[in-house]
């Protein structure tokens, strides 16, 4: 028997993250900046370990049973809490819904929204799976131009002209791949021109805690007069990646939907990993957690800057990011882009072309991301020197 499969199924970009891991697993030595997993010393070990202790001990059958489609209770509750205290939302007329991690929410809004042939517009350079999501329902991802505070008002007003929009997938926050953060001025603009054509807005803030520099830019949803603002965000990247553990906010009648569509299709997450995110609050100082988080990863940016800096080529740009987990080094236009990664690749130091995060219609560009979390200060350093000097190597001093 064959199969056939929907072309909306398969369309996926190339994926350059996988092929940089797949080729330097293994080798001796290597150096990967490209890989964007949480610093392993950020991660509050101790404190999981006595959560998962606690747990096993004290009730083990509430943890081996099915749980509540709608995620933990108490979770929810601590995690609005948050929001509507530390992030000032308003909770009247919302809802909220436990997800695994905030990766699952991705598949699940355009799956809930989307027809083919819709658009959903996005930065011309953002996450993968945000993209890939969106082709997989048959809609357009569609990039809109960005400078250095990101999206541009402008191009997204003209791009919403073909009357085909749905929404405006945005990560405002120390953007993956670009590390920008998108001013609170550039966010009400956004908001302006979603509000002119009636498009909601996803919110992906994954890195939003992790502001190690400058002052906190307020949140779409914080000032969301409209309810128009889907908030997602997830516990990986301050806690724990291993455990999966994301939420998203927004207007109940919109997300009641989109956790039926969870229901049918992804039913109940585990809820062992829900009540050890829960356990781990009740007994830990969250603000203090964060704050360890954004001393790592500061300590590890200001080694890469640092080092880009005595080293690199005075020719190539790289993007100094206040916060998050990536860094973006644009190179001249006369540079074969393609050799320079190949040479990364054989000096042993791993990084990923902005091809991997094009959005529909965007070329590949002449753009690399670096990621800075997971590697040593030491390690950084030795693996900067070695990019530095290959971009003298490659566009002069």
């Amino acid at each position: 028997m064959s199969f056939s499969i929907p072309e909306r199924s398969t369309l996926k970009g190339p994926n350059f993250i996988r092929a940089v891991f797949e080729r330097g697993a293994g080798i001796p030595g290597f150096i990967s900046f490209g890989i964007g997993n949480p610093a392993p010393e950020a991660i509050p070990v101790k404190a999981i370990q006595d959560a998962f202790d606690k747990l096993v001990h004290e009730n083990p059958m509430l943890l081996l049973q099915y749980g509540p489609m709608q995620g933990d209770a108490h979770l929810a509750e601590q995690t609005l809490h948050r929001l509507v205290n530390t992030h000032h939302m308003n909770p009247d007329g919302q809802a909220l819904l436990i997800s695994v991690g905030a990766g699952q929410l991705l598949g699940l809004v355009p799956r809930t929204v989307c027809e083919p042939g819709d658009e959903v517009y996005m930065d011309a350079y953002t996450f993968t799976s945000g993209i890939n999501a969106v082709r997989n329902t048959g809609a357009i991802a569609k990039g809109i131009a960005m400078d250095e505070f990101g999206m541009i008002p402008e191009a997204l007003d003209e791009a919403v002209k073909s009357g085909k929009g749905k929404y405006v997938y945005l990560i405002p926050n120390f953007q993956n791949p670009t590390g920008i953060t998108m001013p609170l001025e550039r966010r009400k603009a956004i908001y302006e021109v979603a509000s002119k054509h009636d498009l909601f807005i996803y919110e992906d803030d994954p890195y939003g805690e992790i502001r190690f520099a400058g002052d906190y830019v307020p949140t779409f949803k914080s000032f969301d007069t409209e309810n128009r603002v889907l908030y997602a965000g997830s516990y990986s990247k301050t806690l724990s990646a291993g455990l999966r553990v994301g939420f998203m906010f927004g207007p109940k009648e919109v997300v009641d939907v989109i956790q039926v569509l969870k229901n049918n299709c992804d039913g109940q997450m585990p809820l062992v990993t829900q009540r050890v995110v829960s356990t781990v609050l009740d007994n830990v100082s969250y603000d203090e957690q964060i704050e360890e988080v954004r001393r790592v990863y500061k300590m590890k940016w200001d080694a890469m800057y640092e080092t880009f800096q005595q080293y690199a080529s005075s020719k190539v740009h790289i993007t100094v990011p206040t916060g998050g987990m990536f860094a973006w080094m644009t190179m001249p236009e006369d540079v074969d882009c393609d050799a320079f990664f190949e040479a990364c690749m054989e000096h042993k130091v791993g990084i990923v072309p902005s091809g991997a995060f094009a959005a529909d219609g965007i070329p590949n560009g002449r753009a690399f991301r670096l990621s800075y979390t997971v590697p040593t200060v030491e390690t950084i350093k030795e693996g900067m020197k070695i990019l530095g000097e290959l971009t003298v190597q490659f566009c002069g001093k």
